[in-house]
């Protein structure tokens, strides 16, 4: 197979960038996308480096152009990536409300937004208000 087309390193503090981040977790997704650049380096093509990393072609693809246009902040995560939020910045600010009238369980809290009519579970009720700052024990 044809070896894959990546530029090589803009100088050694770039190198020496994508090493680093290569050897840190596993399971760190900027350590899964530095080690698809050192394999490309290393010479590996699309393919093989999309079977070892258990992605798609296209998806090397896509992360050894964004290093190649973007260097390595190329790979970090992209603005607007993730699934977008159903509950709006207006119902977060209900809830917050509600949270505050006084001390709740997270069940009977959960009720009372829902009689609000904003409709959650309570996982999602928690994150909101972790994320607020707001103490609803």
């Amino acid at each position: 197979m044809a070896p894959t087309a990546v530029r090589p390193p803009a100088g050694a503090w770039e190198e020496h960038a994508i090493r680093s981040l290569a050897d840190g977790v596993g399971a760190n997704a900027w350590a899964r996308r530095a080690q698809l650049v050192m394999a490309a380096w290393r010479g590996d093509s699309v393919a093989s480096i999309a079977s070892d990393a258990g992605l798609t072609p296209h998806t090397v693809k896509r992360w050894l152009t964004m290093f190649d246009e973007q260097g390595v902040p190329g790979l970090m995560a992209q603005p607007g990536s993730g699934r977008r939020s159903r509950v709006s910045d207006g119902d977060r600010d209900r809830i917050v409300a509600v949270a505050r009238k006084g001390r709740w369980t997270l069940e009977s809290l959960t009720e009372a937004v829902r009689a609000e009519g904003i409709d959650l579970g309570a996982g999602q009720l928690r994150r909101i208000l972790i994320a607020a700052g707001v103490n609803w024990r």
